[in-house]
């Protein structure tokens, strides 16, 4: 027994020697400085472009025949307008009648392109909260300091802060080295498939092969979110894949009032109790990486658990399972959404089903994810089929790469708050996903300053600072020339 109690000590004993090293040598990725840049632009009314454009109302219905496709005709009308030095000096695409494709051609077709993504359509305002708005959601108001409606946010603001952008260099006679891939997206809201999809494809019929993309997914935010001080800009390396599982029984029938021992319908209750028990594994890595490019900003005890996130792996399956947050980024999540029996009271269902929806992080594909709820159901009597169609989760993007460089540096050189820059993996999916085979990597970022208690995303009272929106078009001003000198001093 006394040899026993010696080595569990010298076992604790190498367990602290090995966390305190581990502690000491864990370093950060967001460790250059870089000096404030003063990015003057050269053209007044860009908040106003950008109001008249939430006015044009591009509404994405999940139903197609709800969709009023000729807003989207208007929209291309309104950048034709208000963006002539764009409409004269860059090429324009028009994809699949609604989506759009500008190329701004480099002076080196040596180097490979920059792809800049963003959306036009927006999502419904829900039917009975117009009254809640302060200003109609499709008002394009500039009051209080915000702009006002649908789109600010999610994301033409994106759209007219990249076009804003490329006017303004145009107007200052910038001529980049490296030629530049505007992609604009109509269908975003609905996955994608006919807009980005199309562009993707478009792009690799004509073997374009960017050296990053930059599209939505990310933005600035206070660090007491994450227990870092002041701002922290966050850029997502990766997003999750989305996958929808049917589970169905099939039974007899018949009256209620003589059931046999299990229904169609209990069955099926089992196997959603199982698959609701039983969670998918965990896997760290897309947290350690986010805690690796925050290591330096962080208080001493929250850097012992980065420092040491594998070794204590058992205590972040605990706590994964009571933080939805954490959950999120750690597994590849499983929610029971959809149950259906019988019509009627009194009638066994002659079908029952279940759709489970899972979103896949990175490592895992929807096929894996069919086969492990399959084999945890462990029940001949339920169906396990997909739902739809599906997504895997998209490649993990590099921090070490001359894309995730110099978006860093930008954020460091234009924002007014000295952002930390952190890395993750977005739960919710993107047109960037449809992009993977024309760029060598994609990352998720928008220049806006976001307050996440607010949660105004797809909500009511959408809006954005009029000055974060400024800040934005700076960004990609700095952002498209920095993407020429990377090759020399982005990192």
């Amino acid at each position: 027994m006394k040899r026993f109690f010696q080595l569990i000590g010298v076992l604790a004993g190498l367990l602290i020697v090995t966390m305190a090293f581990n502690t000491i040598t864990f370093q950060s990725s967001d460790s250059k400085e870089f000096e404030n840049i003063q990015v003057e632009l050269a053209n007044d009314g860009i908040a106003e472009r950008l109001a008249g454009a939430i006015r044009i109302p591009t509404v994405s219905h999940q139903q197609v025949q709800d969709i009023d496709y000729p807003s989207f005709l208007t929209l291309h009308r309104y950048i034709d307008e208000n963006f002539p030095r764009v409409r004269q000096s860059l090429q324009k695409n028009v994809i699949n009648e609604y989506s759009l494709l500008y190329k701004w051609q480099g002076s080196d077709p040596n180097q490979q392109p920059v792809l800049l993504l963003s959306h036009m359509d927006v999502v419904p305002v829900v039917a009975g909260s117009e009254s809640r708005w302060e200003y109609p959601p499709f008002s394009g108001e500039i009051a209080d300091g915000y702009i006002w409606g649908r789109g600010t946010l999610d994301n033409k603001q994106g759209v007219f802060a990249i076009l804003e952008a490329v006017e303004d260099l145009l107007a200052k006679g910038h001529q980049p080295e490296r030629t530049h891939y505007l992609a604009f997206g109509h269908d975003e809201e609905i996955g994608g498939s006919q807009g980005a999809g199309k562009i993707a494809e478009y792009l690799k019929s004509k073997d374009v092969n960017a050296i990053y993309a930059l599209d939505e997914g990310g933005f600035i935010t206070n660090g007491d979110q994450f227990g870092l001080p002041g701002k922290v800009a966050m850029v997502n390396i990766s997003e999750k894949g989305i996958v929808n599982l049917k589970l169905t029984v099939t039974g007899k029938g018949g009256h209620s009032s003589m059931p046999p021992a299990e229904t169609a319908a209990s069955i099926l209750s089992q196997a959603v109790v199982k698959v609701s028990a039983n969670k998918l594994p965990i896997n760290t890595d897309p947290v350690k990486k986010m805690l690796e490019s925050v290591a330096g900003e962080l208080p001493l005890h929250q850097r012992i658990v980065a420092a040491n996130f594998g070794l204590l792996k058992p205590f972040v399956a605990y706590f994964a399972e009571r933080i939805p947050m954490l959950n999120v980024f750690v597994r590849t999540t499983t929610a029971p959404t959809m149950l259906q029996g019988s019509p009627k009271s009194n009638v066994l269902p002659t079908e029952a089903f279940a759709i489970v929806n899972h979103r896949i992080i990175p490592g895992e594909t929807a096929e894996s994810v069919k086969a492990f709820i399959t084999k945890i159901i462990d029940d001949d009597r339920v169906s396990v089929e997909f739902s739809g169609g599906f997504g895997n989760p998209s490649e993990v993007a590099s921090v070490d790469s001359m894309g995730f460089r110099t978006i860093r540096k930008t954020i460091k050189q234009v924002s007014p708050t000295d952002p930390i820059i952190i890395t993750g993996l977005l739960p919710a999916a993107t047109d960037t996903r449809h992009y993977g085979d024309v760029s060598e990597d994609a990352y998720r970022f928008i220049y806006a300053e976001i307050n996440m208690d607010e949660n105004r995303f797809h909500g009511t009272n959408e809006r954005i600072k009029v000055e974060s929106y400024l800040e934005a078009v700076k960004f990609f001003v700095q952002l498209i020339k920095n993407s020429d000198a990377a090759g020399s001093d982005a990192g």
